[in-house]
């Protein structure tokens, strides 16, 4: 009882010091979300090198000019797939954003031809809207290179095209960007604050005084990163409300706001640990500043708060499999856009954020146990 008792107390006054600074505090967590969901909101709204993957069934002389119109531009990049199961696969793990399947007996020479379908990832809402462009442009010329060696006056339509949103139809760019965003503020909030409070003790002389009476020195840790966590829910949900004010959507209703509680909490456990190991090792504010954003910046977009894993280069796409941040954004999104956290993907996020958070934890005991005795 005696850590519970101490931790407890000691987060007590974590949040009587926030409460005493509210309406800053509450101020600094509005103003980011609000800038980001604006400046992303307007930015990239045609990305390159989409990936999509291809079935073709046909492997006829039109079906291969289609292919080739497709990709005439650098606007899609095909990945061929064997089979329409094994395309699907790849869309619902999010590697690529649609899905192309040209039917059989599309090279004969009926007219007009059988239907190509195209399944969408709409929780990529740009990289649907490309790829149906793309799509319906390679139609468009198709059938006027046909209808050029029919009888004059006559307008076929050789190329029918049939789009179907396999994931997130209801989706818009917005719950894109806020879906990057909940991680990304959940991972800022729980960094400047439960750093920010140790550095801030320790000039102050309070971390001294602290080391100097019986409460437990564990309970010290835990109680930085219990108000690094509840500082991580609070941005994180302030973010989430500015961004459904502005147009974001949570598909899954009530039951997906429980399991956004429960990422966020992992990632706030997780980077609030972080936090606490940098805090150790920084002699002052300012450099644990610039560390802080250098980690927390680059990591954020390696875990696809900012564009889509899928069309970042393959280098980087191989870090991001260990970067938990990827895990997070993607349960997240789930959420958000598709409408479910199916419990597989729910229990692999799950068990690589508390994987990451027991890590953290553990190094951050290591390198606070070292400062208290130089302190004490």
């Amino acid at each position: 009882m005696g850590l519970l008792n101490d931790t407890y107390t000691l987060l007590l006054r974590e949040l009587l010091i926030f409460k005493k600074n509210f309406k800053v505090n509450i101020i600094r967590s509005m103003i980011f979300p609000i800038i980001f969901i604006i400046l992303l909101g307007a930015f990239g709204s045609t990305p390159k090198n989409v990936p999509v993957a291809l079935v073709n069934y046909d492997n006829g002389p039109a079906s291969l000019q289609f292919m080739n119109l497709l990709q005439s531009g650098n606007s899609v990049r095909v990945v061929s797939s064997t089979t329409q199961q094994a395309a699907m696969n790849l869309l619902s793990e999010g590697d690529v954003a649609a899905v192309i399947v040209i039917p059989g007996g599309f090279s004969r020479s009926q007219i007009p031809k059988p239907d190509v379908y195209v399944y969408l990832d709409n929780s990529q809402p740009q990289s649907a809207v490309v790829v149906n462009q793309v799509v319906n442009q390679a139609s468009s010329e198709m059938a006027g290179r046909l209808a050029a060696g029919t009888a004059p006056g006559s307008t076929p339509n050789p190329v029918p095209v049939v789009s179907n949103y396999a994931y997130g139809a209801a989706s818009n760019y917005e719950s894109f960007v806020v879906g990057g965003l909940v991680i990304m503020v959940a991972a800022f909030g729980s960094v400047f604050s439960a750093g920010f409070s140790v550095i801030s003790d320790r000039e102050l002389g309070n971390l001294k005084a602290f080391l100097t009476t019986p409460i437990n020195k564990f309970a010290i840790l835990l109680s930085k990163i219990g108000y690094g966590t509840m500082q991580s829910l609070l941005s994180a949900y302030i973010g989430l409300a500015i961004g459904i004010a502005l147009g974001a959507t949570v598909a899954a209703g009530f039951i997906g706001l429980l399991e956004l509680i429960w990422i966020v909490f992992l990632v706030g456990l997780g980077f609030g640990s972080l936090s606490i190991a940098l805090a150790a090792r920084s002699k002052q504010l300012q450099t644990y500043a610039l560390i802080g954003q250098t980690i927390v910046m680059p990591t954020a977009f390696l875990g696809g708060a900012f564009v889509p894993i899928s069309l970042l280069p393959p280098v980087l796409q191989s870090v991001s499999v260990v970067n938990p941040l990827t895990y997070a954004v993607n349960a997240v999104r789930a959420v958000m856009i598709k409408g479910s956290l199916p419990l597989g993907d729910l229990v692999v996020d799950s068990a690589v954020l508390l994987a990451f958070a027991a890590v953290m934890v553990a190094i951050a005991f290591v390198l606070f146990r070292n400062t208290s005795e130089q302190l004490s």
